[in-house]
């Protein structure tokens, strides 16, 4: 049986996607009977031709399809068969040192479902200087329960497939929030979330505060997956659950908004200009608490745009008819080509010698 799976989404990632497989390659070159699966949005872009001069496997979503990273993760699952399954986004990279520790750990504790890390590190994407060297892992204090799901670093995380055999893997229709929905659904089955104090990865990102970036979120539907998960839980135990631990921001936004628009209303009904100055003051006071906080009234301005780009995407997520998941088109197309799965054997000398398989 093969011991672990590593899944990789992508979508015109041809800039990352090498350091991405390389330091997974380099982490997993230990661990025994490890397969590799990449899975494409269908990049417009030479990620897939970058990716195939590597020992994995390929299959590339199609345009027509429902794209989204939890699509991503949905099908890279459905096409591997690792007792473990670690989930890696295209502009990652794996630090060494972690998944060693973390499947230990997984190994040891039966009913821990997933296992995060507690940061990662930051970074943009092209610089003039070379990224600065990863942490050493020295000592590992033991891992910690997560208990909420209101933060999630990224799409990295190392999952028992039994578990998501038993509470099912990602929602693929869900354009955003697919991991805080997924780890509620683990953690109210009766399974543990665990984390290490440790980096899992370098993220290379640019910085979404600002106008362009928050408008691109919206853009690629990033802000529609708080609607979309109340409404598929619409009517069952878990939609008060979420909406404490991911949608109360989403909802505060929205009943202050609906509470500047009732003073509105009143205005044009009574002419009274007691609620609509009284709403205007406190937004004034929101804003200068939010600069003071932020240290720039710059980024405070964005963050309520953002917030009432939150609330836009609650309506539109919400408004969208919910769909089986098991629904979502099996037809990955598979990328032609050798595929070679590294499998670890003990020799007499309980040595590990590695055979190549070609697939």
């Amino acid at each position: 049986m093969i011991k672990l799976s590593v899944i990789l989404i992508c979508k015109n990632q041809a800039w990352s996607v090498a350091r991405l497989i390389e330091s997974v390659l380099r982490a997993t070159s230990s661990i025994p009977s490890t397969e590799i699966v990449l899975v494409d949005s269908a990049s417009t872009d030479n990620t897939v031709e970058v990716a195939s001069r590597y020992p994995i496997s390929i299959f590339r979503l199609q345009p027509s399809q429902r794209l989204s990273p939890a699509a991503g993760r949905y099908t890279g699952y459905k096409h591997s068969q690792g007792e473990f399954v670690l989930f890696l986004d295209g502009d990652m990279e794996l630090l060494q040192g972690w998944l060693g520790q973390a499947l230990h750990v997984m190994r040891e504790i039966s009913d821990a479902g997933v296992m995060l890390s507690s940061k990662l590190i930051e970074l943009v994407p092209v610089g003039t200087s070379e990224p600065p060297p990863p942490p050493e892992i020295v000592s590992v204090s033991a891992p910690t329960e997560v208990s909420r799901v209101s933060f999630v670093v990224g799409g990295a995380a190392l999952y028992r497939r039994s578990v998501l055999d038993d509470v099912g893997t990602f929602n693929p229709f869900l354009y955003s929030d697919e991991e805080p929905e997924l780890y509620l659904r683990i953690r109210h089955a009766g399974y543990r979330i665990l984390q290490l104090d440790f980096p899992i990865v370098r993220h290379y990102s640019h910085s979404q505060e600002t106008l362009s970036g928050l408008l691109g979120r919206r853009r690629r539907n990033f802000l529609l997956g708080a609607g979309q998960c109340m409404r598929y839980h619409l009517r069952d135990n878990l939609l008060w659950p979420y909406v404490k631990e991911r949608g109360l921001w989403s909802l505060t936004a929205l009943l202050w908004l609906t509470a500047g628009l009732g003073a509105l209303l009143r205005l044009l009904i009574s002419h009274d200009y007691t609620w609509l100055s009284s709403w205007i003051f406190v937004f004034c006071l929101i804003i200068a608490f939010a600069a003071a906080r932020k240290r720039s009234l710059r980024r405070a301005l964005l963050s309520v745009f953002n917030r009432l780009l939150m609330v836009e995407g609650l309506f539109r997520g919400f408004l969208m008819k919910p769909l089986p998941p098991e629904s979502y088109p099996q037809n990955a197309e598979a990328i032609p080509g050798v595929r070679i799965r590294q499998v670890h054997s003990s020799t007499p000398n309980g040595e590990r010698a590695a055979q190549s398989y070609v697939n």
